[in-house]
C-alpha cells in the first residue's frame, strides 16, 4: 500500500514537468506565417494603408504592376519560401514605399505586412504582427503549409 501511495506521488510530480517540457518544446518549434501571426483587426489597418502608400506600384489587387512585383500568388510565395517574415519586413521597411521610405512607421508597416498576409491567404489569429524585425525572423514564410500533401 505504501508502494502505491509512493508511486502516485512521484507521478503527481513527474506529469506535470513532462507538460512543461513539452510545453516548452512547443514553443521552440520554429513558426510561419501559417500560424496565425497577425490579426484581421490589423489587416484591415494595412488595407487603409496599402490603398494609399502601396497599390500605386504594387496594383489594388497585389498583382504588380510594371516596375513592381506582386505581393501575393505562387511568384511572390516562391520568392520569400524558407525566408522569414523579418526579411519580407526589412525589405519593406528600408525601401518602400520607394518614393518616401520614411513616410510610414515600423507599426504601419507591419500593418501593411498583415494586409499582405491576409490576401495571400494564410489564417488570422488573436495576436498582431510584431514591428521588430528581430522577433519577426522568429517566424519563417513557408510556401507551403506544413503538412500538407
Amino acid at each position: 500500500m505504501r508502494l502505491i501511495a509512493i508511486a502516485a506521488v512521484l507521478l503527481g510530480a513527474i506529469a506535470p514537468a513532462a507538460v512543461r517540457a513539452r510545453q516548452a518544446a512547443d514553443d521552440q518549434t520554429p513558426k510561419s506565417q501559417w500560424d496565425r501571426v497577425y490579426s484581421l483587426p490589423q489587416a484591415k489597418r494595412g488595407e487603409t494603408l496599402y490603398v494609399q502608400s502601396c497599390a500605386a506600384c504594387h496594383a489594388i489587387d497585389l498583382t504588380g504592376g510594371e516596375i513592381a512585383p506582386a505581393l501575393t500568388g505562387g511568384d511572390f510565395a516562391a520568392t520569400w519560401n524558407e525566408l522569414t517574415l523579418g526579411d519580407l519586413f526589412e525589405r519593406i521597411r528600408v525601401s518602400m514605399p520607394q518614393n518616401d521610405p520614411t513616410s510610414l512607421s515600423r507599426a504601419q508597416k507591419a500593418d501593411i505586412l498583415a494586409y499582405v498576409l491576409s490576401k495571400g491567404g494564410y489564417p488570422d489569429g488573436e495576436a498582431e504582427l510584431p514591428s521588430q524585425t528581430e522577433v519577426l525572423r522568429t517566424i519563417n514564410f513557408l510556401a507551403m503549409k506544413p503538412g500538407a500533401p
